[in-house]
């Protein structure tokens, strides 16, 4: 039995399961605030393109946010 094999499997697993949890934290944070886990999955399947043109502003506005506090620290 090769070391490799067993270390590959593990991470593939790890992984699934950290998808896993991650999906059901955010599925559960939209249905609280009304949006159906179902309309999401079909939003994400059906327009893919958004969602990463979202996740692109959201990387901007964290990257200024963290320029902004190291700048307010220096200045002040």
């Amino acid at each position: 039995m090769d070391t490799n094999s067993i270390s590959t499997g593990v991470k593939k697993w790890g992984r699934v399961i950290a998808i896993t949890i991650i999906s059901l934290i955010g599925f559960s944070y939209l249905n609280r605030h009304g949006i159906s886990p179902v309309w999401t999955a079909v939003l994400i399947v059906l327009f893919p393109g958004i969602f990463r043109f979202i996740y692109k502003i959201i990387c901007f506005l964290v990257a200024v946010a963290v320029l902004i506090g190291i700048l307010g620290f220096l200045i002040f």
